[in-house]
């Protein structure tokens, strides 16, 4: 087939007999911002957006949990190819990219940020913060685009047909750079909307629409094109840079300064008692050291049955109180971001009876077959490992246990409003965490006497139970 032939041509106009553009020369590099800087942030952008509506599952959220450290190397990072920009007069073309790094401290702390909050402050700053999530993949396409297909003020440049199709690439080939990347941010925008409502309901999709609509009204109200940068007086040029710096400066200072005031805030957590959430809360946790195990060889115990049993016991026990746990983990969450976005995520109906039931189950579980473990455990001689397996299991079991009352209670307080619905969904959100968390250091410290051969059939009723606890929430991020 032949090569697509460029389809956009010159424009002019009549209106004073001048030409459209001033000059044809090839617009400054100084008034577009570098392509390294472009690719950077479209990276980080398009991660941010993945953060925003993913999943709570997703090993990406390391990014706004364990690992929201790495949202200062990024603000480091802008910082110096700010300083760098400015130098080369640069600074102020490359502004919208800026944001996304400055704004990504602030998101790793967004959590914290409505904690404390009404429902409708929640939905104001949540709404703000996703726009700017959602804007910033647009802004660093538009950015893109405007680098590849900007054409000449007065001139074209060849455009593929199939491309020259695209929302504003046409406008951007022409020299049309305010119009074309108005009118490719709107269409990038509307490609959004199904994404909104998709994961985050209908107030993200009228926040959507809204940055349609002044992306649109910036394209159709006159005013100077992006290409006017490069006819501005020299010490014009200076002052805009200078300007763009301080804004700069200013957003590394008030980015850094909201990640370490909500990092390291006075208030007490919402969520409490939650030990997982609450940082004044860790020493509360269920301590590891307390079981010590001897080192003692394996052995086959000589009431294997009855230890079987009791191994069995825990298993189930375990999935059965963390099975209530997650009911109530999960519908929390759901019921709260259905009123926080608008949403209509399905909810197991009377959710909390179903969870608190599950619970009740457990422990009556608990209350037939724990004297019976006990006693199992008591067969064995001192010092054997499969006995410290088992007065850790003892232990750890009956610590979760006796924090449901509690849990109970405060969460009937939290859903008394809208916004207490996600302190209700953090509480139990934050337990079946530890409690899974918990459960896998356990496999782990007692790996010894759980891989054992010689005891495998005393063990293997206990293992694929205990490993469903450990995995349930081995990848998932609390507090989204």
């Amino acid at each position: 087939m032949p090569q697509s032939q460029p389809i956009v041509r010159a424009r002019s106009s009549k209106s004073d007999g001048k030409p459209f553009a001033a000059s044809a020369a090839p617009r400054s590099l100084r008034s577009r911002p570098p392509a390294w800087l472009v690719v950077a942030t479209g990276a980080l952008a398009v991660t941010c957006l993945v953060l925003a509506i993913a999943e709570t599952n997703l090993w990406a959220h390391y990014l706004i949990d364990g690992g929201e450290y790495l949202s200062l190397c990024g603000v480091g990072f802008i910082l110096v190819a700010g300083v760098f920009l400015f130098r080369k007069q640069q600074l102020k073309a490359s502004l919208p990219l800026v944001v996304p790094w400055l704004m990504y401290p602030v998101i790793t702390q967004g959590d914290e940020i409505i904690d404390n909050l009404s429902i409708n402050p929640m939905r104001i700053i949540c709404l703000v913060l996703l726009s700017a999530i959602f804007a910033a993949p647009v802004s660093a396409v538009v950015y893109a685009a405007r680098l590849i297909f900007g054409g000449r003020e007065g001139g074209s440049v060849g455009v593929p047909v199939w491309l020259a199709w695209i929302p504003g690439v046409r406008w951007l080939a022409q020299g049309r750079m305010r119009e074309g990347s108005a009118l490719l941010a709107a269409a990038l925008f509307a490609l959004e909307i199904p994404v909104a409502h998709l994961f985050l309901g209908v107030l993200m999709v009228g926040a959507v629409v809204v940055m349609i609509l002044m992306s649109l009204v910036w394209a159709s109200v006159p005013g100077p094109d992006g290409s006017e940068t490069d006819r501005v007086r020299p010490d014009q040029r200076a002052r805009e840079e200078r300007f763009a710096l301080g804004f700069l400066l200013a957003g590394v200072v008030a980015s850094l300064g909201i990640y370490i005031g909500y990092k390291n805030r006075p208030e007490v957590y919402q969520g409490s008692p939650a030990v997982y959430m609450d940082p004044k809360r860790k020493g509360e946790a269920y301590s590891m050291s307390r079981i010590v195990i001897s080192g003692q060889p394996v052995s086959i115990p000589v009431h294997a049955g009855s230890v079987k049993s009791a191994l069995e016991f825990y298993s189930v026990f375990l999935e059965q109180l963390l099975s209530g746990l997650s009911v109530l983990d999960r519908n929390y969450t759901w019921d709260y971001h259905n009123h926080l976005f608008l949403k209509n995520t399905p909810l197991i109906p009377q959710y909390r009876k179903v969870g608190l039931d599950r619970i009740a189950e457990a422990r009556a579980l608990w209350e037939k077959g724990s004297a019976a473990a006990v006693a199992a455990r008591n067969t064995l001689s001192e010092g054997d490992p499969l006995r410290a397996l088992l007065d850790e299991l003892q232990a750890f079991s009956a610590y979760h246990l006796a924090r449901t009352p509690q849990m109970e209670t405060l969460s009937l307080g939290y859903e008394k409003t809208q916004a207490g619905l996600q302190h209700a969904a953090h509480l139990y959100e934050g337990e079946c965490k530890e409690l899974g968390m918990g459960v896998g250091v356990i496999l782990k410290k007692h790996e010894a006497v759980l891989s054992a051969p010689q005891i495998s059939g005393v063990t293997s009723g206990f293992l694929p139970g205990a490993r469903r606890v450990s995995d349930a929430y081995a990848k998932h991020v609390v507090g989204f």
